[in-house]
Formats: structure tokens, sequence, C-alpha cells
């Protein structure tokens, strides 16, 4: 029922930006821009329950490390999707695409410690399986 609700608030966006670009098109920035602060806080709404939940999971296994890392890297790259689809909005596809470029990196650095981690343990099999 609430993608319904989402699907109404896009619809009525667009026509909202239709109208005023007719009449005013210097508005027509803050009005999309308004449109998708709404759109993302009525996804953050809908999303809490989901964070609670893995939190919960994640509490109960006792790997919060990685459940906190895989938090961050997907803020990242929400982040740099949404800078990304904003620069190639304007125009700016060159400037986009570096800043996909940039998440992917950031991404990449915040798990290189696990992937160490991944490397260690794979050693440490190796050894194991080694001295049979």
């Amino acid at each position: 029922m609430t993608l319904i609700k989402v699907c109404m608030l896009a619809v009525a966006g667009i026509a909202a930006t239709a109208i005023i670009k007719q009449w005013k098109s210097d508005f027509l920035p803050l009005v999309r821009l308004g449109i998708l602060l709404l759109l993302g806080t009525v996804l953050l709404t809908l999303s809490s329950p989901l964070f609670s939940y893995v939190r919960a999971l994640t509490q109960y296994s006792g790997s919060t490390a990685h459940a906190e890392l895989l938090f961050k890297a997907l803020g990242i790259a929400l982040l740099a999707q949404i800078s990304a689809d904003v620069c190639r909005e304007c125009g700016e596809s060159s400037l986009a695409t570096g800043v996909e470029l940039t998440g992917k990196i950031e991404i990449l650095l915040l798990c290189l410690p696990m992937i160490g981690e991944l490397l260690k343990i794979a050693e440490e099999l190796l050894s194991i399986g080694g001295a049979s």
C-alpha cells in the first residue's frame, strides 16, 4: 500500500514540475529537490524497521563490525548514486562519473581491513590443511 502512495507522490511531483516549468522555470530545481527530500524522508521512514531488525540480528550473532561496515558501504553507495544522478540531471555527466568513481574507491578503502582479515583466515586454513 505504501508503494502506491510513493508512486502517487512521484506522479504528483512530475505534474507539479510540468506546471512550474511552464509558469516559472527558475523554481524548477527547488521543486525537484523538495520532492526528492520528501521521497527520501518516506524511504527512511520505511527503512527504519529494516535497520532495527538487522541491528537485532547482528547483536544476536555477535558480528556487529561486519554489519556496521555493510551499512557504511551502503550509505556511501547511496550517497554517491544520488549525487551522481543530480549531477547528470544538471548536465554534468563527467562530474557524475567522478562522484561515482570516488564512491567506489571509498567503499574499497573501507573494505580493505576486512580483506586483510579474510586473507589471514585463508592463510591459517592453508597452513592447517598443509600440516595434515
